[in-house]
């Protein structure tokens, strides 16, 4: 009885660990008061950049699941800039279809740079200018997606003139 338990014990300690392999150059150095937590320092993946030059080379981090920004999107001060952007650009403009849709995209792009210098962290900066001519009608627009009411957040701003209507919208989309 007592060889069959002896051999049990020698079994399982010939046996590997199945949570992951630990290469055989390292050798965890104690710090603190635990030697079972380590880890490696950033490197560059080579098989996963090969061809590709140094300085256009990804270097693979860990994630820091930060959950809250460092900053929050102020929707106050985008809708300050919005309006700025809209007024300056579109004061005493007249309607014309082929200029309003390059007028749009350009002053998205300004809009987007411009709140981008407020410096929101972790925030994903979306910028929409819509144009149109006004002739006695009614415009409604809106938006949808899924977003995380406590983070994620939107400042808009509207400019008119007796020929044109122009909304601005920026979307502050926090990602982790």
């Amino acid at each position: 009885m007592d060889e069959d338990f002896t051999g049990a014990i020698n079994q399982k300690a010939s046996r590997r660990g199945s949570l992951f392999e630990v290469p055989a150059h390292f050798k965890p150095v104690p710090c603190g008061s635990s030697i079972t937590s380590f880890a490696f320092e950033p490197r560059m993946n080579e098989e996963f950049h090969e061809g590709i030059p140094k300085p256009h080379r990804k270097v693979v981090l860990e994630n820091t699941f930060q959950m809250e920004p460092p900053k929050k999107f102020q929707a106050e001060k985008v809708k300050k800039i919005i309006e700025e952007v809209l007024n300056t650009h579109l004061e005493g403009q007249a309607y014309d279809a082929s200029q309003c849709s390059t007028k749009a995209r350009a002053l998205s792009q300004q809009i987007k740079a411009m709140v981008k210098e407020l410096d929101f962290k972790r925030y994903k900066i979306i910028a929409l200018v819509s144009i149109g001519e006004k002739k006695d009608q009614d415009v409604r627009a809106g938006s949808r997606c899924i977003w995380d009411v406590n983070r994620d957040t939107y400042a808009s701003a509207s400019y008119e003139n007796r020929q044109i209507w122009a909304v601005g919208t920026v979307y502050g989309i926090y990602y982790e």
